[in-house]
C-alpha cells in the first residue's frame, strides 16, 4: 500500500471521528407540531397542554383545537404549563436528528398526527 491510500484512510477516518464528536455536541430541541392538539381557555387567552393542571383551567370556559388555530386566534401558551416544560420535547443529537428525518423512530412527545404520547 502506498502513500496516498495510507492519507485517504487517515483522512476519512478522522473525518468520521470528528463528524461523530460534532454529532453529540450539537443538539436540536423537539418542537411541538402545529397540529397538536392543545386546551385553550377562552377567559385569559392561554393554550394548555392536554395535561393540564386543573388549577390552569378551574373557573374557566375550556375547548380543545388545534395549535395552529389557537396560535391564529391570538391565543399564548399558558405560563404554569410552560414552566413544567410540557410543549417543550425532547433534545435529540444531531445525528438522531438526521436519522429520525430518514425514517428512523425516536421517543417523542408527540406522534405525527399531533396527539401526545404521555
Amino acid at each position: 500500500m502506498g502513500k496516498t491510500p495510507k492519507i485517504i484512510v487517515v483522512i476519512l477516518i478522522s473525518l468520521l471521528v470528528i463528524m461523530f464528536f460534532l454529532g453529540i455536541y450539537i443538539t436540536i430541541d423537539e418542537k411541538i407540531p402545529d397540529n397538536a392538539v392543545v386546551v385553550v381557555t377562552l377567559e385569559d387567552k392561554h393554550y394548555h397542554s392536554i395535561h393540564f393542571d386543573y388549577i390552569c383551567v378551574a373557573g374557566k370556559t375550556a375547548k380543545t383545537m388545534v395549535l395552529s388555530d389557537a396560535k391564529e386566534k391570538g391565543f399564548k401558551q399558558d405560563p404554569h404549563c410552560q414552566g413544567l416544560n410540557y410543549f417543550r420535547g425532547n433534545t435529540l443529537f444531531l445525528y438522531q436528528y438526521i436519522l429520525s428525518k430518514l425514517g428512523m423512530q425516536y421517543n417523542s412527545r408527540w406522534d405525527n398526527a399531533g396527539d401526545w404520547l404521555w
